[in-house]
């Protein structure tokens, strides 16, 4: 650095003055290097123009397959990364050399505890948060720093490269730089960045700055989804931390609130004014459009005393060509797979009926696999084309269950083996589907027992306004969860039934009735199980059903 020379400046902001920023100049005496008052290092990225998302040539086949991942990847990518386009960065930014670390973190907020397994950089922490650090940290430096946008960060990540990672076809050494000094791009937590999650246009871009609007922010670095390598299969490895998903294109996606302290989600910041680009506009899924607002009496139905059957095709029978090749473009959307199960079926006080399925490319919970839903229109004959929503991308979302509350819909739903996950997530909406709030996570009290973020498919409200919804437990047990206060706290009802994936009702006495159990079973029949303390103990007994299997519920 002798050449460019160093140079150390004091800022005074207010009277006051800070710790010294160390300035490095490049060219035209613009700072290539600058190190704030955290002990930060920022680089500096320059203007340029890149090929963003999934690479013109195939993947190399050590990437997509083997090491835990139970279906083999596609050699294009994920979906939700074409197609591949030319985008312009118009301006240069000076970027984190690494991500933000625990220390620069306390300064920002002191009782922050972070996770020992990802230090020494900050993990945990929300999509809100982070933004929150960033106004922070501006407002103390005096100049403004921001999340990078996805584009900014995938064009800093690829360093003038354009295969799978900027060392080319295998992933870089942990800690070790990129072309333009930035550590940490294909390893570490992975990195909130700027953009709500949406697909990419077919057009070139300048400065994009993704959709306006969406459920969940991209996240960059790595993917989400957790869940262990079976058992001689390179045990101990993780779906989320394979090179496939640490890729340059690779996206995943969560919901801004997220902020379980064990998950591996952590940022990086830029020097760099907002960004003036219009955002795209946001593409509300067509199962939340066109919807009426009528209420209808949804106890009429057929004639009784008729024999009345009616089969409606989901979608069109591909044969055995693939969704992908064929599917997608044939006009079905990008991201729909081959295999699904396990639906959630509500009626709305329109009469509509909404339904979710899992959405797998080929097994029940690979990292791609998201929720699909469709919508079956009052007096219609034909469902909705189903569509790949809500999509956490790389967290395997998993579980839908919608619940019409006295008009109020609660869709509940989990990622299936999220780090550090919630039990369930969900969104509500009081027009029938049309739009949604935000996703929503438990805040949970009192002593949490051990659970699968695996919600089943009943949710009831007791006489006195407690809210249950069962999920899975661990081994062949699944667990109540309660709510007193409409959803502002929930606590673990402290037992557990005697079977997997049970079903609940209320039963007329108040009691509550959890019938059924996956590969469950008491001398050969169905148990059901009955609490009359509000789930913290459970009389256990044989019915006279034959058991469940499977999937069942």
């Amino acid at each position: 650095m002798t050449h460019l020379g160093q140079k150390a400046f004091a800022v005074v902001t207010g009277g006051i003055l800070s710790a010294a920023v160390i300035v490095v100049l490049g060219r035209a005496g613009e700072p290539r290097e600058v190190t704030n008052s955290l002990g930060m290092k920022l680089v500096r990225v320059r203007a340029g123009s890149f090929q963003m998302g999934a690479d013109a040539e195939p993947l190399p086949p050590e990437l997509l397959s083997g090491r835990g991942l139970e279906v083999a990847r596609p050699s294009q990518g994920d979906y939700d990364e074409s197609p591949s386009h030319r985008v312009t960065i118009t301006h240069s930014y000076l970027m984190g050399a690494t991500e933000v670390t625990v220390a620069q973190y306390r300064q920002f907020r002191s009782d922050y505890q972070g996770n020992p397994e990802y230090a020494p950089y900050a993990s945990g922490v929300s999509w809100n948060e982070a933004a929150t650090f960033c106004r922070w940290l501006s407002k103390k430096e005096g100049t403004t720093y921001r999340l990078p946008t996805e584009a900014e960060w995938e064009y800093a990540c690829r360093a003038g490269t354009n295969t799978p990672f900027s060392s080319g076809n295998k992933p870089p050494a942990p800690e070790s730089e990129n072309a333009w000094g930035l550590k940490n791009m294909h390893s570490g937590v992975a990195e909130w960045v700027l953009d709500w999650h949406g697909l990419y246009p077919k057009t070139a871009q300048m400065d994009p700055v993704g959709p306006a609007y969406g459920i969940a922010r991209v996240v960059r670095g790595g993917g989400l989804d957790d869940r262990e390598a079976k058992k001689g299969d390179h045990e101990g490895h993780f779906p989320a931390e394979l090179p496939y998903y640490a890729r340059s294109s690779n996206r995943a996606s969560m919901a801004p609130g997220f902020d379980s302290a064990k998950a591996r989600i952590g940022f990086r910041v830029v020097q760099a004014e907002m960004p003036k680009t219009k955002p795209l506009a946001y593409e509300r899924p067509f199962v939340q459009t066109a919807v009426k607002q009528t209420v209808v009496d949804v106890t009429r139905g057929p004639d009784p005393g008729k024999p009345f059957f009616r089969r409606r095709v989901l979608f069109p029978d591909l044969g055995d060509q693939s969704m992908r090749t064929v599917g997608w473009k044939i006009g079905l959307a990008r991201g729909l797979g081959s295999a699904y199960h396990n639906s959630a079926v509500q009626v709305m006080p329109n009469g509509d009926l909404l339904a979710a399925y899992y959405n797998t490319p080929e097994k029940e919970d690979d990292p791609d696999q998201t929720i699909l839903t469709m919508r079956l229109r009052d007096g219609a004959n034909e469902w909705d084309m189903p569509e790949p929503w809500p999509d956490f991308a790389d967290a395997a979302d998993a579980a839908p269950v919608i619940w019409n509350d006295a008009g109020k819909i609660w869709f509940f739903w989990g990622c299936s083996r999220l780090l550090g996950g919630y039990p369930f997530q969900y969104m509500t909406s009081t027009n029938n589907g049309a739009s949604w709030s935000e996703v929503h996570f438990p805040k949970l009290t009192g002593e949490v027992g051990k659970y699968t973020p695996q919600p089943i498919n009943s949710v009831a409200r007791a006489n006195d306004g407690t809210i249950y919804l069962p999920t899975d437990a661990k081994g062949g047990r699944s667990v109540l969860w309660a709510t007193k206060d409409g959803g502002e706290t929930w606590f673990d009802t402290g037992g557990r039934t005697g079977g997997r994936h049970t079903t609940l009702v209320v039963g007329r006495d108040g009691s509550l009735i959890g019938f059924g159990g996956k590969n469950t079973n008491i001398d050969g029949f169905m148990p059901v199980s009955i609490s009359r303390d509000g789930g913290k103990t459970y009389q256990i007994r044989k019915t006279p059903f034959n058991p469940l299997g499977s999937g069942q519920r």
